[in-house]
């Protein structure tokens, strides 16, 4: 256990800057500087509450994730999954109850993620879009899907462990989604017990486009819940009840395969951007009510 004072300078590491390294040159990793200053804030104010360090994440831009005090453990964690604790302060929304105190920065803290799209506007021109980076079995299950089905040419799919690539030549993140008819979305973290967004989907509401997305179940529920316009209207969502995850991803893929030849009209478009013109309105009234809120997570440190 490290013994620490109110302050704490983060651990640079050669892993740390190969990552700041990854392609997050598109508009929502504006929301990057958001994320770290939250984070130290939350970290300088639990040492200040008298917290001493006990695990280091060098994935956490070298800010502790645990620290301790009293025989308590406490952990803070936001866009990734939260280690167990006696307290936890955390976006990650459970499913099942969980042990200890959970403090939650939600939905508030989804507010960082509001940021401008550019791209040049005009009609889908290609089925479906699919972004993935890393080697992992739900990817491995759908690239493999893709390519069973054989609607893996009809995409603009990246999958770039696996050296596939047809993303990159074409543009922008955010003008391969508005080139798409639909982006199937596979959010970083599908778990049974808790639900973790990051800017995947985010960068998705406020893209004037349907999207799938495969993430852990009742997950389209939740964001309906916060006033997201999820567009249902365009999309069946009942997949996101399903709590098999293989049975939930190929209701997915299901879905997928209703947008390969569907046209849409003027009358689509403008619904599709009404819809992230409102999923942009709200992240930016949570934006602006997320220093409240901070306040009100601290609070429930402060002695």
């Amino acid at each position: 256990m490290q013994k620490s004072d109110s302050k704490y300078t983060p651990v640079n590491t050669h892993k740390q800057f190969l990552a700041e390294e990854k392609q997050q040159t598109d508009g929502i990793w504006i929301s990057r500087d958001k994320e770290q200053t939250t984070i130290k804030d939350l970290n300088d104010h639990i040492l200040g509450c008298g917290y001493d360090v006990a695990t280091v994440n060098h994935d956490n831009y070298g800010y502790p994730t645990v620290f301790t005090k009293d025989n308590k453990t406490l952990a803070c964690r936001v866009v990734d999954l939260v280690e167990d604790a006696d307290i936890q302060i955390t976006d990650n929304h459970p499913l099942k109850p969980t042990n200890g105190k959970r403090i939650s920065v939600l939905p508030e803290f989804w507010g960082q993620w509001r940021f401008e799209p550019e791209y040049i506007d005009r009609p889908a021109s290609v089925s479906y879009n699919c972004f993935m980076n890393r080697l992992r079995g739900d990817r491995d299950r759908v690239f493999e899907l893709l390519k069973k089905r054989n609607i893996l040419d009809y995409g603009l799919v990246s999958y770039l462990d696996k050296d596939y690539d047809t993303v990159n030549s074409h543009g922008t993140l955010e003008q391969c989604i508005i080139d798409t008819k639909v982006s199937l979305i596979l959010e970083t973290y599908t778990r049974d017990e808790t639900i973790v967004f990051s800017e995947k989907i985010f960068r998705a509401l406020q893209l004037p486009r349907p999207w799938l997305l495969y993430c852990s179940p009742f997950s389209i529920e939740l964001l309906r819940s916060h006033g997201f316009d999820v567009l249902d209207d365009y999309v069946d969502t009942d997949y996101d009840i399903i709590t098999n995850h293989w049975q939930r991803m190929d209701a997915i893929v299901d879905q997928l395969e209703t947008f390969i030849n569907r046209q849409y009209t003027p009358r689509d478009y403008e619904r599709f951007k009404q819809a992230a013109t409102h999923n942009q309105h709200l992240l930016a009234s949570l934006l602006h009510s997320w220093p409240e809120k901070l306040k009100t997570v601290m609070s429930c440190l402060t002695p």
